[in-house]
């Protein structure tokens, strides 16, 4: 009995996925693996949102991670050649899925100047790009982005690998386009959590968020046993931008203003 299959063209915004990929295989990364408490944040939230205020936790997490770069801003940087290009805006890639040609796909999305935005502001911002038609765009919100994004997308194989090399060489226009920390949410993987393990892009700070699971932690005053959520977030640093050490205090600081649900003070 011969094997029966179904054969499909790749979306174009897989090629552009894997071209975008390919670049990231050259940068040397170093990953760590934290675990947040997240108890205090997602009471909030759902308090917020049981009265009639929205407010996404993908959005507390951006406010929370500009934050953090705001006072370490040696992440927010790209480097070309032996110069190190570090930027005063804070813009962050993330992924919304929209409905292209009936599909529902992830499409990118930055956010401009997230330390700038409340917590409120950037979770009503990534509300109104999930509505709407995109059209044919790859990218949402920014025309330019889009036209690149679909020439790369069908371009032969070469000249798209040509054409996103060029794309890299300028650490400006990456800024400008791609934000300097990428964020995926690879979704929760069921009550036990997990770490995912982030794919070389061409951010310097990739941030891949995990499950939120319900452990036993010592906490409080008097370090009583309590059942507190735990987020498993995932950073990958690029090491030709950042150091160890920094990138280390980086992640203690990120931890404990997600710890202390910064952004959701009322």
């Amino acid at each position: 009995m011969s094997d029966t299959y179904r054969k499909t063209r790749l979306p174009a915004t897989r090629l552009l996925a894997i071209q975008t990929m390919n670049l990231g295989v050259k940068a040397h990364y170093v990953k760590g693996f934290l675990e947040i408490d997240v108890t205090e944040a997602r009471r909030i939230i759902k308090e917020a949102k049981s009265s009639g205020t929205h407010i996404s936790f993908t959005g507390w997490l951006l406010k929370c991670l500009a934050s953090a770069v705001r006072e370490f801003p040696e992440v927010n940087a790209f480097r070309k050649g032996r110069s190190v290009f570090v930027f005063e805006t804070i813009n962050i890639g993330i992924m919304v899925e929209r409905v292209l040609k009936g599909e529902l796909i992830p499409l990118p999305y930055l956010v401009k100047d997230c330390d700038t935005k409340s917590v409120h502001d950037i979770s009503r911002e990534i509300a109104s790009v999930k509505e709407g038609d995109v059209g044919e765009d790859l990218v949402i919100g920014d025309r330019q982005s889009a036209r690149i994004a679909r020439l790369g997308a069908w371009l032969p194989g070469p000249l798209a690998r040509l054409g996103m090399r060029i794309f890299a060489r300028n650490p400006v226009r990456k800024h400008k386009m791609m934000g300097t920390i990428g964020v995926t949410a690879v979704g929760m993987f069921g009550k036990s959590g997990g770490w995912p393990l982030p794919i070389p892009n061409v951010h310097p700070l990739g941030v891949a968020v995990g499950g939120i699971s319900r452990k036993p932690l010592y906490a409080g005053e008097d370090g009583e046993l309590e059942p507190r959520e735990l987020l498993d977030l995932t950073l990958m640093f690029d090491h030709d931008v950042i150091d160890g050490a920094p990138a280390a205090r980086f992640s203690t600081r990120l931890i404990d203003l997600m710890e202390s649900a910064h952004g959701l003070e009322s």
